[in-house]
């Protein structure tokens, strides 16, 4: 696997909502507020209501302003999303995401599918799509989710915020290379919360060795050892779950980054990449560290992505 990211940025709402106050305009009480207050979570970025692409257009401006030629480099776009997009079948919707950027002759693809894991699949895409490609050109790589209600931010005793992520990957860039990449699937709770009561049970018993699975397959691939790690990434809807995978690994907790899950909560795929991104910005992985980059999705989705910054 040879590609990285020669820039990755993201953009979120300015406005952060306070999670007591967004689960009870969900229908919600103070049981669920209790929940999500334990599992971390403080505050969401929540949009003002205007559609996903704007949000999505201002992380492709952010990442246009940092690429060289980058209209003249991007060789396709690739879009993953985890939540349903809401646009009528005759809505040009990708085209609404990238427009006025150079971008309007450029092959597109967008993935769902695999919830809270489908951005390390997308990343996956676009380093095999990069073979075809020009060694000066790139791959243009967003990740987006937003909800339009309340109730449909409440869920997994979780709360969903608002993002877009936007990365250029190239085969060449000696920064954030992408050593291994690795996307699991073994469904067993089909519905999610609606599923039947044994079967999320179940789920809830072997989603950590699903994780640890993931996790090995994804470090072997890359040729490194769970030690050789500066962080772990994590997927954050709340911070439990790695309190059990800091055990079962036998890795430090203070080095399963969740520290940002207060004013992010649960960013479905993009939350992992939004920490690595913030992580690096505010000098915590440094160059040449390794990080893992790991979304579990409930149901049974695992995706994971080995970067050495």
């Amino acid at each position: 696997m040879e590609f990285g990211f020669e820039q990755l940025v993201y953009e979120m709402p300015s406005q952060l909502v306070a999670v007591d106050a967004l689960v009870r305009e969900a229908g919600f009480g103070d049981d669920m507020v209790a929940r999500l207050r334990s599992g971390g979570l403080c505050r969401v970025p929540v949009g003002d209501g205007r559609p996903l692409p704007e949000l999505v257009r201002r992380a492709v401006a952010r990442l246009a302003a940092c690429v060289p030629e980058f209209s003249k480099r991007a060789h396709a776009v690739v879009f993953a999303h985890s939540v349903p997009l809401l646009a009528p079948a005759d809505v040009p919707f990708l085209t609404m995401c990238i427009e006025g950027y150079g971008l309007e002759k450029v092959p597109r693809v967008a993935v769902g599918g695999q919830p809270c894991a489908i951005l390390h699949m997308a990343a996956r895409l676009a380093g095999y799509w990069l073979r075809d490609v020009p060694e000066t050109c790139g791959i243009v790589l967003i990740g987006a989710d937003q909800a339009y209600s309340a109730k449909d931010r409440v869920f997994f005793g979780s709360a969903m915020g608002d993002v877009a992520v936007a990365g250029f990957i190239t085969r060449e860039t000696p920064r954030n290379r992408v050593l291994a990449s690795v996307s699991e699937c073994a469904i067993i709770a089909f519905e999610g919360e609606r599923s039947p009561v044994d079967d999320i049970a179940r789920f809830r018993k072997l989603n950590p060795l699903y994780i640890r699975h993931a996790v090995q397959s994804c470090l072997k691939q890359g040729g490194v050892e769970l030690k050789d790690l500066a962080y772990i990434v994590p997927h954050t809807p709340y911070t439990m779950i790695w309190d059990t995978m800091a055990e079962l690994l036998r890795f430090p907790r203070e080095r399963i980054l969740t520290d940002y899950l207060c004013d992010t909560g649960h960013l479905n795929s993009n939350d992992s990449f939004v920490h690595y991104v913030r992580g690096v910005r505010e000098g915590r992985i440094q160059d040449g560290d390794l990080a893992l980059l790991v979304n579990p999705a409930f149901g049974g989705t695992r995706g994971c992505t080995l970067i050495r910054r």
